[in-house]
């Protein structure tokens, strides 16, 4: 794992001082730490989704109340739901006596009242709605029970190791998480394009115009190319805040949590990804073709094998740092057969000054069997056939 903290140091305290310090002060040496213990907030972390990165954090692994950042989980659910065709956005959904009966925030749902699944998510995902929470729980799983269930199993599958949820809807005291098990589930949900449009909705309606939905999270107005994702605040939590944007390749998961002011919570969320995208960019090593070609293998039923780095994930770099990345690539010359799919044949080392910042095995595509008398014999046979 790359010490980030380290390798980007002067980069963060650099473009925090441009946008912490006034313009009338003179600018001082100040670390990342106290930049961020100055920002009004209880936890903070900046995460990048594709590669899980963390780019800068303060407190955010203390475990707390999320209000209804928790409706996050249900949501991710009902998409997985929707990929796989156990539900559809068009399902019609039954409301019952116990959604019927959530406190607001609500879209006020009648019994028996119907409903889509769509609309559902939209109450959800714009408005915090907790009736509609519990209709699309009920629906899908049957129950809130099982539905609060199923989510602390993703839980897990999601090394969300600090959160326990207790209720759909994040009203019940027992259910807590924190900033970095938060960040890891908004970079699961982005990876949903279908849910991009609800989360970006400024103002949308339901129950044929009868609720109106405003949501929290300013910023899907005014920040540029922002994907989402939730706002909201209770007396315990405070004010919190998950937002995700996305600039070229690179996609940035801010989470705030336990703010004392709404209007402080978007700015600490707007400037902590203004700083992600104008200090870091994601870096591949590229790949040419000599690093590609066959290597020869010695007393093998194939002459040679194919070699391959396989899916080459991204990392993040500072922005600009590229040119001064030195590449060094070893790679075997020759191999003795016999050959296993996918051994180790050669190897990609990227470093950054001394820190190594990406390193790549490159292994074999195929296996080589060695050559024996039968192979030998058969081989003989076939050519003097052709002959």
């Amino acid at each position: 794992m790359i010490n980030l903290k380290k390798f980007f140091i002067l980069f963060l305290c650099l473009t925090m001082l441009c946008y912490l310090v006034p313009k009338h002060s003179a600018a001082e040496t100040v670390s990342v730490e106290n930049m961020l213990e100055a920002m009004p907030s209880k936890e903070i972390i900046a995460v990048e989704c594709s590669t899980g990165q963390v780019l800068m954090e303060k407190n955010s692994e203390e475990v707390c109340e999320i209000s209804h950042l928790a409706k996050l989980m249900l949501v991710l659910l009902a998409a997985e739901k929707i990929e796989s065709g156990e539900i559809s956005l068009t399902d019609t959904v039954t409301v019952s006596a116990k959604a019927n009966s959530m406190p607001a925030p609500q879209i006020w749902l009648d019994k028996n009242e119907k409903i889509s699944v769509e609309e559902l998510i939209k109450a959800i995902t714009i408005g915090n709605a907790n009736d509609a929470a519990v209709a699309l729980a009920e629906h899908i799983f049957g129950s809130t029970d099982e539905a609060v269930n199923e989510m602390n199993r993703k839980v897990k599958s999601l090394d969300m190791n600090s959160t326990t949820y207790a209720d759909v809807c994040g009203m019940d005291d027992r259910t807590l998480s924190n900033a970095a098990d938060t960040a890891k589930l908004a970079a699961k949900l982005v990876k949903y394009d279908m849910l991009t449009s609800y989360f970006t909705s400024w103002i949308d309606n339901v129950r044929g115009g009868k609720a109106e939905l405003v949501n929290l999270n300013r910023l899907v107005r005014t920040y540029k190319g922002i994907t989402g994702m939730k706002a909201c605040s209770s007396s315990v939590a405070g004010e919190c805040s998950v937002v995700t944007a996305k600039r070229g390749k690179m996609e940035i998961a801010v989470v705030v949590l336990g703010c004392t002011d709404r209007t402080l919570c978007d700015d600490i969320a707007k400037k902590l990804l203004d700083m992600c995208f104008d200090v870091y960019s994601l870096y591949i090593p590229e790949i040419t073709e000599e690093m590609l070609e066959k290597i020869p293998v010695l007393l093998g039923e194939k002459s040679k094998v194919k070699v391959g780095f396989g899916n080459l994930p991204a990392v993040v770099v500072p922005k600009g740092s590229s040119e001064s990345i030195d590449i060094r690539f070893e790679k075997e010359k020759e191999l003795s057969s016999p050959v296993s799919k996918g051994q180790v044949c050669g190897k990609l080392v990227c470093r950054y000054g001394d820190e190594v910042i990406y390193s790549a095995d490159l292994v074999a595509k195929s296996g080589v069997k060695r050559k024996n008398l039968s192979f030998c014999i058969e081989k003989l046979l076939f050519y003097l056939i052709k002959i």
